[in-house]
C-alpha cells in the first residue's frame, strides 16, 4: 500500500470517527433534554418518621428549614409532586443549608454525621431523578434510603435529649445523696 493511499484511508476513517462521535453527542443531548420533560411517576410511599420529643421540637424550631425539609420529603413520599426533579433540586439546597447551620444545642458529632448522611442521600436521589431512562425501582430505592437517613437523624436528635435528661437526673440524684450524707454527719 502506498503512503499516499494509506494517508487517504486514514483520513477517511478519522473523519468517520469524528462524525460518529459528534452524532453520539447530539443524541445524548437530545436524550438529556427529553429526560427533563419526562414525567416521573412514583408509587405512594406511606412512610412515618419518628416523632420529635417535646424538648427536641423546641430546639428544632430554631433550625431554619428543618420543618420545610421534612414536609418536602413527606410530599415526595405521598406522590403529591408535580415535578420530582425540581423538588429534589430544592431539597439538595435545603439540606446543604441545614448541614451548614446546625444549631448549637444540636451540634454534636453524632447529629452532624447523621445530617451529612441525609445530605448525601438527598444528593443521590436528585442525581438519580436526573438520569435519563432511570427505572422507577431505582428511584424508589434511593427515596427509601433517604427516608431511613432522615429517620435516623430524628432518632439521634431524640437520643441526644434523652441522654441529656438522664444525665440531669443522675446529677440531681447524686447531689441529693451528697446532701443526705452531709446531714447525717
Amino acid at each position: 500500500m502506498s503512503p499516499m493511499r494509506f494517508l487517504s484511508v486514514s483520513l477517511v476513517f478519522f473523519f468517520l470517527l469524528i462524525a460518529c462521535d459528534a452524532d453520539k453527542k447530539q443524541n445524548s443531548e437530545v436524550s438529556f433534554e427529553n429526560s427533563d420533560s419526562i414525567k416521573i411517576s412514583l408509587p405512594k410511599t406511606d412512610v412515618t418518621f419518628p416523632r420529635l420529643s417535646p424538648h427536641a421540637q423546641d430546639v428544632i424550631t430554631s433550625w431554619q428549614y428543618f420543618q420545610e425539609f421534612e414536609n418536602d420529603l413527606r410530599r415526595i413520599n405521598s406522590g403529591n409532586v408535580r415535578n420530582y426533579q425540581t423538588e429534589t433540586e430544592r431539597m439538595v439546597s435545603v439540606s446543604d443549608s441545614l448541614l451548614k447551620n446546625i444549631p448549637e444545642p444540636l451540634n454534636t458529632n453524632a447529629i452532624s454525621s447523621r445530617m451529612r448522611v441525609v445530605n448525601v442521600r438527598v444528593k443521590l436521589l436528585d442525581e438519580t431523578m436526573h438520569q435519563p431512562n432511570v427505572e422507577t425501582n431505582i428511584i424508589s430505592k434511593n427515596l427509601e434510603e433517604t427516608n431511613v437517613a432522615f429517620s435516623n437523624l430524628i432518632t439521634q436528635i431524640n437520643e441526644k435529649f434523652e441522654k441529656q435528661r438522664i444525665d440531669e437526673l443522675t446529677r440531681s440524684s447524686q447531689n441529693s445523696e451528697q446532701e443526705d450524707s452531709l446531714s447525717i454527719e
